[in-house]
């Protein structure tokens, strides 16, 4: 069963090297000084979470991961992503458990290659976030997140059914912080 947990747990690693919102907020600072090191342990939360013996639920992934990035990152996910992961996940656990993994190597294999930033040995590049001369803290660090496009998640996990790409538009809510929503555009 070991060698079993460690070929899911590689599908685990796929899927958040490749989440967009979560790397910018490590690089934005936002899960302070250990912001990489939370990433990390999320994802490994994540995958001690899906390989209990009952399947959770897609919402429960969710709701576990949109948590852990509010109370740990400061940064809720308006941009539909926790949604694409854990539902992408558990399609994945699914097959898994099934024994398809010839299905989902293909699959994967089909993405294009994705740096794997969520290790401890990898460096991080942080944003410089602009000083803006108020009385914060040195602790403290501005939650914005500028304009980015989620991608790399397998087909059939983009929010909408359009055929477009999605981008991220910013919205500036209360001082520090800024939400980030998707908007879908229609390739012509």
């Amino acid at each position: 069963m070991a060698l079993a947990s460690e070929q899911f747990r590689e599908i685990v690693e796929n899927i958040f090297n490749r989440w967009t919102a979560l790397k910018l907020a490590v690089e934005h600072g936002m899960g302070g000084r250990t912001g990489h090191q939370k990433a990390i342990e999320l994802m490994n939360h994540t995958f001690d979470y899906c390989i209990q013996p009952n399947t959770p639920a897609p919402e429960d992934l969710q709701d576990a991961l949109d948590d852990y990035l509010d109370q740990e990152f400061q940064t809720i996910c308006d941009d539909n992503s926790s949604q694409e992961i854990s539902f992408c996940l558990i399609k994945y656990l699914n097959m898994f458990r099934a024994g398809h993994l010839a299905e989902i190597s293909n699959e994967l294999a089909q993405l294009p290659p994705v740096t794997k930033w969520l290790n401890p040995a990898h460096k991080i590049t942080y944003v410089a976030v602009p000083d803006d001369s108020s009385s914060e803290s040195e602790e403290e660090i501005p939650q914005q997140i500028g304009a980015f496009t989620v991608t790399d998640l397998p087909q059939g996990f983009e929010p909408s059914s359009s055929g477009g790409t999605m981008t991220m538009e910013e919205e500036d809510l209360d001082p520090g912080w800024t939400k980030v929503t998707s908007k879908s555009r229609r390739k012509h």
